[in-house]
């Protein structure tokens, strides 16, 4: 059996630490050891972390860096075959060591192999969906985003030696650099269509700030970019990987309703790639329904019509998608509500519905949650 290195960067987040290892010594596969990072925790990690009484539970503590310090920090005490991260506030699920490793050992020519991730709150309840984006056969296409949870990965140690250290100028997707890195290495990648972590969403977590990861995603752009070793391949998607950007720029601005910056994020995506206005614009409208399913959207449809009601005029066939999009979505919101058993929130959206789209009147689902959803309240009323 391998010996698997799990790497746990901590940095006051004690309150769910202990979590997080015993999550790791809950695992199928028992062979690993745990090393827990402390990088300059001011609160009780430290406490946390050496009450463990496992031998397969390390501590080592260094003066505060940042996440990339920290990995890096547990990589150089690591001495298992394959290499494992996570963050102190996610969690494994119990059989996540045993399905990555199976396919590395099944497969000794793949480096990376990742699976999916469920995206919990502070309480641990599922919010939004589950992380399933596979990775790209082109792995060139991963200059489009970053579609893997750190937590549901399992690298090589021989590919990880070969990419090196994290990128500690990062203080945000540094994760994305590393996979960029490997495979431009030419690590073969694997995905496994199987839930292996926990990813947590919570008010303190460094991914809600919306400005930090908006320069890091143009900084790992601008350092991959500004390489004169680029192969003409990769160069070739720049404007598209510059485009993806700008498009999750704009979704972070108007999260924070910053709506002049949303516009003008919105053009400069479109302007590098203007086949995301093609025919009716419906790529531009699939990102939109894609943003309000982040866990971190609290009122999904009010985000919708937030972006619908702030768009750029110079972007009319956006604005003409407007009305019927804005109809089914609140719909479908009603639907969903109905079917929870949620019927203050589905007449709500059933009303909206009819505002943007009265003609659904005549739709006898519409009609039959209109009239379920307001039949009550007009007898008691």
């Amino acid at each position: 059996m391998s010996l698997v290195s799990v790497i746990i960067p901590a940095y006051n987040q004690g309150h769910f630490l202990a979590e997080a290892v015993n999550s790791v010594l809950a695992q199928t596969y028992p062979l690993f050891e745990v090393i827990v990072v402390d990088d300059g925790s001011t609160d009780n990690t430290a406490v946390v972390a050496q009450s463990f009484t496992d031998p397969r539970v390390r501590y080592v503590y260094k003066k505060n860096g940042g996440l990339s310090s920290a990995r890096n920090e547990g990589l150089r005490h690591a001495q298992g075959d394959f290499i494992s991260f996570l963050d102190s506030d996610d969690c494994f699920l119990p059989e996540k060591l045993e399905i990555l490793l199976a396919t590395l050992e099944e497969q000794p020519a793949v480096g990376l192999v990742a699976g999916q991730s469920i995206p919990v709150d502070e309480h641990g309840r599922h919010v939004g969906k589950r992380f399933d984006t596979p990775l790209p056969e082109d792995p060139r296409r991963l200059l489009l985003g970053n579609p893997l949870h750190v937590g549901s990965v399992l690298v090589r140690r021989m590919w990880q030696d070969k990419a090196g250290f994290f990128d500690e100028s990062l203080r945000s997707y540094e994760d994305w650099d590393m996979w960029l890195r490997l495979a431009r290495a030419g690590c073969p990648l694997h995905y496994v269509p199987q839930p292996v972590a926990l990813y947590r969403f919570h008010t303190a977590q460094m991914t809600r700030d919306g400005r930090q990861m908006t320069t890091a995603t143009f900084a790992v752009l601008d350092k991959l970019f500004d390489d004169p070793a680029l192969p003409a391949d990769w160069q070739a998607l720049r404007d598209q990987a510059y485009s993806q950007a700008y498009l999750r720029k704009t979704a972070q601005a108007y999260q924070g309703r910053d709506y002049a910056a949303g516009r003008q994020s919105l053009l400069q995506a479109v302007t590098l790639d203007p086949a995301l206005l093609a025919g009716d614009a419906s790529r531009l409208a699939n990102h939109f329904s894609a943003w309000v399913e982040l866990p971190k959207t609290s009122d999904k449809f009010a985000f919708l019509e937030d972006i619908y009601h702030h768009l750029p005029p110079e972007l009319p066939a956006l604005q003409q998608r407007r009305r019927p999009d804005l109809g089914r979505a609140a719909m479908q919101m009603a639907y969903e509500c109905y079917a929870q058993g949620n019927m203050a929130q589905a007449r709500t959206a059933v009303r909206a519905a009819l505002r943007y789209q009265p003609g659904r009147i005549t739709n006898r689902g519409t009609l039959a949650i209109l009239l379920r959803t307001h039949l009550p309240f007009l007898q008691t009323s």
